[in-house]
């Protein structure tokens, strides 16, 4: 338990934000009336530079102004710092993800997020191998680091257990597709066995007989 020295009211340590310069760890201040000090001072300081003083009075208890997204967030959906007064970072959670994003799609693959827009729109918002909808991985070459096209997760996976070698794909498209035809040859399906059969043969013979 804490006493503000603002409000005169003792409180809970989870009412103080967290200030590693103090001895018990907590800010000076309740969170309470570290948001109205932190408010006032912003709004006297915009005033004096002769800047607009955004009204935030409104957001309720429990919730806090995001810049980025320009939103009331509560709390627990709000980032957390040590090293404010508030307790609270710069911005809520969802928003600190999208820039985490940006900034690793940036540094990774030189792509903004005009770029991957971009990217989906030529893919018309679908896998590149198997047409699902909504891709969410960057597929890159790995030997020249350059991007290729967004792959669902599926896809982006199996291209990397396969090591990204065409010969070893090539290689397991073969193994599915003739067993595939035994398969068929065990049913009585002689017709639709020999059209496989005739295709795989066309692209070279596979391993094994069937």
């Amino acid at each position: 338990m804490k006493t503000c020295p603002e409000c005169g009211a003792t409180k809970a340590d989870e009412e103080f934000g967290r200030n590693r310069t103090q001895p018990d760890g907590l800010s000076f201040y309740c969170l309470s009336c570290n948001r109205a000090r932190s408010r006032e001072w912003y709004r006297n300081a915009r005033r004096r530079e002769g800047r607009e003083v955004r009204d935030h009075s409104w957001v309720p208890d429990g919730f806090r102004w995001c810049p980025s997204c320009r939103k009331a967030v509560a709390h627990e959906d709000y980032v957390r710092s040590a090293t404010t007064a508030s307790g609270f970072g710069s911005r809520c959670k969802p928003c600190k993800r999208e820039a985490d994003m940006d900034r690793y799609y940036a540094q990774r693959y030189g792509l903004d997020r005009a770029g991957i827009d971009d990217l989906r729109a030529k893919q018309s918002d679908r896998c590149a191998l198997c047409g699902d909808p909504r891709p969410g991985h960057i597929d890159h070459d790995h030997a020249t680091n350059l991007t290729r096209a967004l792959l669902c997760e599926r896809c982006n996976l199996a291209l990397g257990l396969f090591r990204d070698d065409p010969s070893l794909m090539r290689a397991a498209a073969d193994y599915v597709e003739l067993h595939r035809v035994r398969a068929l040859k065990a049913t009585g399906s002689h017709e639709e066995a020999g059209r496989m059969l005739r295709r795989l043969l066309g692209g070279g013979s596979p391993a094994g007989g069937a």
